[in-house]
């Protein structure tokens, strides 16, 4: 069993995370012991992943918990922390590292579904982009000094592409201007509350995205609330260790304020409708009756299955959206454009006529 990865890495990516918990996991399954199968990883791995993990290993050996060590290398994310810390803490390692290799495995598939989907569409939009781009600072300068010269009153749709072409440049430092102050923001305020509250609340109200981005977080509390109850941890434990493993700001936020609900005396259910705009009604109808009926474990399995099946079928269908529209959107540019520099023409012909 081998696991080859090339190159600089300072964090795994998605598809070196599965790659890494699926072989732990066989590894373990087969009976070898934990040390065995970390020492088989570090030796069957590139070198600048065998670093990693011997760094990992180290701090094991040293007394640290495996949830511990990787948090400490950087190179896993919280989530990732925070399940194998589910797993260490209640003896179902096995089972942690099995949902990871799972969740990843999802997650690799969706970001294929989702490259597959935009690819074509933003090959377009670049190409379109550099066609209009084209026109607008090049073109359209060249019919302009024509009709300089040729004197008299242009039309208005003429006058207004003009205008547009000569305050391109600045609209493009403008744009650069805000990219690069959002990256400085992101770096030195990405971890700040409001920074995570603003941020959250923007993507959130992005048409169609939104909805998909409130899928993805909906799937992912399905999945680790299944995976903590069905480990036989406490309802209000779960809740905070969701907070600390689900980061996105909303869902973090309204981990915190159920569990302290939940202490005065509050439902599970009752309190997560409360935030029904960020889980649905749907959801939010289906916990309370899993509630009721001590079936929780399993109806949140169910909504996570059936949740991740929605997210990928809309995914498939974005493209199918996005191509003829953006097909159809350059095509009423280009032409305006092209239309608003021959309306002087066709006038001067009709005069000469």
């Amino acid at each position: 069993m081998t696991m080859k990865i090339s190159g600089k890495i300072d964090r795994f990516s998605d598809k070196k995370k599965y790659l890494f918990f699926s072989q732990l996991y066989s590894l373990l399954k087969s009976g070898l012991s934990f040390s065995r199968s970390f020492e088989l990883l570090i030796e069957n791995g590139s070198e600048d992943e065998s670093k990693i993990l011997r760094r990992v290993y180290n701090d094991i050996v040293s007394g640290n918990e495996l949830w511990v060590a990787i948090k400490k290398s950087g190179s896993f994310s919280d989530l990732d922390c925070g399940v194998i810390r589910i797993g260490e803490e209640t003896g179902r390692l096995d089972q942690s590292l099995e949902f990871l290799n799972s969740y990843y495995k999802k997650k690799n598939e969706q970001r294929r579904i989702l490259t597959g989907a935009l690819s074509y569409p933003l090959i377009i939009m670049v190409v379109a982009v550099l066609v209009v781009t084209f026109m607008i600072l090049v073109v359209v300068p060249m019919f302009e000094q024509v009709y300089s010269r040729m004197g008299g009153e242009l039309p208005g749709i003429t006058r207004f592409i003009i205008t547009l072409s000569s305050s391109t440049p600045a609209f493009f430092a403008i744009i650069a201007i805000i990219i690069i102050l959002f990256f400085a923001l992101r770096h030195f305020y990405g971890k700040s509350q409001k920074y995570r509250q603003i941020t959250a609340k923007v993507l959130l109200s992005l048409p169609f995205a939104g909805d998909l981005i409130r899928m993805y977080y909906q799937s992912q509390f399905c999945q680790l609330t299944h995976l903590l109850i069905s480990s036989n941890i406490p309802l209000l434990r779960s809740l905070q260790m969701l907070e600390d493993i689900i980061r996105f700001y909303p869902f973090s936020v309204s981990f915190g304020n159920i569990a302290g609900k939940i202490i005065e005396g509050g439902s599970f259910g009752e309190n997560l409708g409360r935030y029904e705009d960020i889980y649905g009604k749907k959801l939010v109808a289906l916990i309370k009756v899993g509630e009721e009926t001590n079936t929780l474990d399993k109806m949140l399995f169910h909504q996570a299955a059936d949740i991740t099946m929605e997210l990928e079928y809309k995914l498939k269908q974005l493209g199918n959206v996005l191509e003829p529209l953006l097909i159809l959107g350059i095509g009423i540019l280009v032409a305006f454009i092209l239309i608003a520099m021959y309306v002087p023409m066709f006038k001067l012909g009709q005069t000469i006529h």
